[in-house]
């Protein structure tokens, strides 16, 4: 779902490009919202439970596209169904089974074009699906990896290891995951638009006091899939609030914006938890074949406490997760395939066309990560405790106690430059 209006809060600082600006580089996509695309144009087959692959060679076409253009693609899957959205997951899935439904029943009735806009509505990408897009993406040559929950923090996490230099995707969340670049609305030959971390400055909107924090605490109180906003407060409202006040108490917002607006202890609690999974879901890095948090732990947080931002696994499992080889409700092997002992290579030369084969170029995410034997058997019983969550220990109502986190973590990461700076008008 992503922000509500965030790309036309943001369009001033949105740029059209082409994608071959990136040459020599490498993109991670956000894969599913080219699934979710392709399996549109065949709705209807996949409603019947007839068998296509329509959908894989939709995504197939792009990808091509980019390896005619010297791009290195990096498709990101979507893992297991997050905590923290365990209510939004729900709400998805019962509207889809309604529409798949009545979609049924007025093919029934005749009504053709009817059931088909409900059969649209109800295309959900099921793990098998992705998987057969991952088989094809790799006889190209291509890297694919599933993250171990949400696509949105694990292309974050690529970008900010620079494994890869900006995002494709049709999701505006990833800006508040804290993503440089990320291009949006890309056609099929390429071009779209890019919005640069580093032009945000241009949005009159933010004015010249925000921070990578702030814009991400706005995000959240306009509302996101982590957290629905009060009544009556979208980006604007979220957007006075944090420049009329520094370090403003939530509890207080409506007497900042002078609104007739209860703000509720349990609102405060859901904030909190929000900006914590923005901040440390947990990823899977590919260069030490290990899962980790987006950013770092902060010393006054207790782990134990973040387990609505993702829950741990076994390392064999959660590397074989990312490897795409198991499924992602089941666990259950689904391939078998290794980048260390892999008989797939990148095909040589460049394409005249998409339907003509075209590899991959350039160094592989996973070539520099050391290599681990495949188990005979893999256990399915979780490391960590799943068990509810609790706020942090001495967790305050102002946005100093949430920010806190974020200082540190500034500190830690200043040569990585991860917060806007006041040159770009967002310091």
């Amino acid at each position: 779902m992503g922000i509500p209006g965030l790309l036309q809060f943001l369009k001033d600082a949105a740029e059209p490009i082409s994608v071959r600006k990136y040459q020599g580089q490498a993109v991670a996509v956000d894969t599913y919202c080219w699934l979710h695309k392709g399996a549109f144009s065949c709705a209807e087959k996949l409603a019947k439970g007839e068998p296509t692959d329509q959908y894989v060679w939709y995504c197939m076409k792009f990808v091509d596209m980019l390896l005619t253009f010297g791009v290195r693609p990096i498709l990101v899957f979507d893992g297991r169904n997050l905590p923290s959205k365990q209510e939004v997951e729900k709400a998805r899935r019962e509207r889809r089974t309604a529409n798949l439904q009545k979609g049924r029943q007025l093919l029934r009735e005749g009504k053709i074009s009817e059931a088909r806009e409900c059969f649209t509505r109800s295309v959900s990408i099921t793990p098998a699906m992705a998987h057969r897009l991952i088989k094809a993406a790799r006889a190209r040559g291509v890297d694919c990896i599933v993250a171990p929950y949400e696509a949105d923090a694990q292309l974050a996490y690529l970008t900010k290891c620079h494994l890869a230099q900006a995002v494709i995707t049709e999701d505006s969340d990833l800006l508040a995951f804290g993503c440089k670049k990320v291009i949006l609305k890309m056609d099929k030959h390429g071009n779209g638009l890019e919005i640069d971390q580093n032009n945000l400055g241009r949005c009159r909107s933010l004015g010249n006091v925000f921070t990578e924090e702030k814009f991400r605490h706005m995000c959240i109180l306009s509302g996101c899939d982590y957290l629905p906003s009060l009544h009556g407060i979208g980006l604007g409202k979220a957007c006075k609030l944090l420049r009329l006040a520094k370090e403003p108490d939530i509890l207080k917002m409506a007497q900042y914006l002078k609104m007739n607006l209860v703000v509720p202890e349990q609102y405060v609690e859901g904030f909190v938890r929000a900006n914590n999974t923005f901040l440390y879901q947990l990823v899977f890095d590919p260069l030490g074949n290990k899962v980790v948090p987006l950013n770092p732990y902060p010393d006054h947080i207790s782990v134990d406490t973040l387990t609505y931002a993702g829950r741990r696994f076994e390392e064999e499992i959660e590397l074989q997760l990312a490897m795409g080889n198991l499924d992602i409700e089941t666990l259950e092997r689904i391939d078998d395939f290794n980048p260390h002992n892999s008989t797939t290579k990148a095909l040589k030369g460049r394409s005249q066309s998409w339907t003509e084969p075209v590899g991959s170029t350039g160094p592989s995410i996973w070539s520099r990560a050391p290599p681990r034997a495949h188990p005979a058997g893999l256990s399915r019983q979780p490391a960590a405790s799943s068990g509810a969550s609790t706020l942090p220990k001495g967790k305050e109502r102002r946005l100093e106690g949430l920010r806190s986190p974020c200082r540190e973590l500034q500190m830690k990461r200043s040569r990585e430059g991860r917060c806007l700076t006041r040159a770009h008008g967002l310091g």
